[in-house]
């Protein structure tokens, strides 16, 4: 009886998840996000360490 209520909770659960993460307004994060890791270029603002003159920490 507990592992069948366990179960369903945890399948609502699963759809729910599924639910949210295909809403159509989070698509534009989820995809700025997968091209994170194949990106080579630094977005606007940021600079690469070692760029910014006025760091203060030093490579030792």
């Amino acid at each position: 009886m507990i592992s069948g209520i366990v179960t369903t909770m945890l399948l609502l659960l699963f759809v729910g998840l599924w639910v949210w993460a295909w809403q159509p307004r989070l698509r534009s994060g989820f995809e700025a996000t997968a091209r994170l890791a194949v990106d080579d270029g630094v977005p606007a603002g940021e600079a690469l360490n070692g760029d910014d003159p006025n760091n203060a920490r030093t490579n030792a």
